[in-house]
C-alpha cells in the first residue's frame, strides 16, 4: 500500500478491501482516458445518496493523479440554486421545489458552461455548496481551474438519467408525493427540467459509471449514517424524521435509474449491503 493510499483509507475510515475493489475502475477509466489521445475526457458518475460516489470519485482522483493524469471532480450539488431561488421556483411553480435535490433546483447552465470550457479548454470555476447551511459558498471559496485538466468527473445522484416515460408519472411513488403533489403537477415539472437542459448536460459526457446500489431501502439506512457523521463532526445534520421525508424527494428518480441506467451507462458497479465495488 502506497503512502497516498494509506493516507486516503484513513481520511475516508476505509477497509483496505477498497483498494483492491477500486482498483479494476482505476484501470478502466485510465484505460478509457488513453482512448482520448489526449484530448479533455469527461466522465459522469451516477449513484444514490450513500453509495460512495463522492469517496470514488475521490479517489479516482487521487489514484490516476499519482500516475500522472489530472483530474478535477464536481457534483451536480455544487451547482444548487440558493434558497432565495428555489424560493422562487416555489412561488411560481410548486411548493416542493424549495427543498434542493431534484431536477430543477440545479443552476445547469452553469455546469454547461463548466464542462464546455473544459472540452474547450478554457478556464473555468468550480462552484461549491454548504449542505450544512442550504446555500452556495461565496464565490471567494470557489476552485478557480486555470489549468484544464485531463479528466473532469462530475457526480451526482440523477447524472445521466434519462427523462421517465410519462406512463410512470401517473401515480405518487411515496406519501409524500401523495400528499403534496396529487396533482402530479411537480413530478411533471421535474421530469421537463429532466427532458431538456439537463440532457444537454449529460451529452457532453464522454463515459459514463454507474454505482447500482440495487434497492432504494439502502439509500434510506446510509443517508442516516451521513447524516449521524455529519452531527458528529460538525454538530449540525438532519435527524432521522427528517432523513426520512428528505430521501422520498430523490425515490420516484432513484429507482427509475436502477431500471434504466444499466442500459446507458458504459459501466455498471453493483454496490453490496457492506459498500462493496462488485463490477459487471
Amino acid at each position: 500500500m502506497a503512502p497516498w493510499q494509506s493516507s486516503f483509507i484513513k481520511i475516508h475510515t476505509l477497509t483496505d478491501s477498497y483498494l483492491s475493489d477500486a482498483e479494476p475502475i482505476v484501470q478502466w477509466v485510465k484505460a478509457e482516458y488513453e482512448k482520448m489521445m489526449g484530448l479533455p475526457f469527461c466522465l459522469g458518475l451516477n449513484g444514490a445518496q450513500g453509495s460512495g460516489k463522492s469517496t470514488l470519485a475521490a479517489y479516482l482522483a487521487a489514484a490516476l493523479g499519482n500516475d500522472g493524469i489530472s483530474v478535477a471532480v464536481v457534483s451536480i450539488d455544487d451547482f444548487y440554486l440558493s434558497p432565495e431561488e428555489r424560493q422562487m421556483l416555489a412561488t411560481n411553480q410548486h411548493p416542493m421545489l424549495k427543498t434542493r435535490g431534484v431536477p430543477g433546483t440545479h443552476s445547469i447552465l452553469q455546469a454547461i458552461d463548466v464542462v464546455e470550457s473544459f472540452k474547450a479548454q478554457r478556464k473555468f470555476i468550480l462552484p461549491r455548496f454548504d449542505k450544512s447551511q442550504d446555500k452556495p459558498f461565496k464565490s471567494q471559496y470557489w476552485q478557480k481551474v486555470e489549468t484544464p485538466p485531463d479528466i473532469l468527473i462530475l457526480e451526482g445522484w440523477c447524472i445521466g438519467l434519462k427523462p421517465e416515460p410519462n406512463a410512470r408519472l401517473q401515480s405518487p411513488v411515496n406519501s409524500l408525493e401523495a400528499k403534496y403533489d396529487s396533482s402530479g403537477t411537480y413530478r411533471h415539472y421535474v421530469n421537463n427540467c429532466l427532458a431538456q437542459d439537463y440532457q444537454q448536460l449529460f451529452s457532453l459526457f464522454d463515459k459514463l459509471i454507474y454505482l447500482n446500489v440495487q434497492a432504494f431501502d439502502r439509500v434510506y439506512q446510509w443517508r442516516l449514517q451521513q447524516e449521524r457523521q455529519l452531527k458528529m463532526r460538525l454538530g449540525e445534520g438532519m435527524n432521522d424524521h427528517e432523513v426520512a421525508e428528505f430521501i422520498q424527494y430523490f425515490e420516484r428518480l432513484t429507482v427509475w435509474g436502477l431500471t434504466s441506467l444499466p442500459k446507458q451507462s458504459d459501466v455498471t458497479i453493483f454496490v453490496n449491503e457492506a459498500h462493496r465495488f462488485v463490477i459487471e
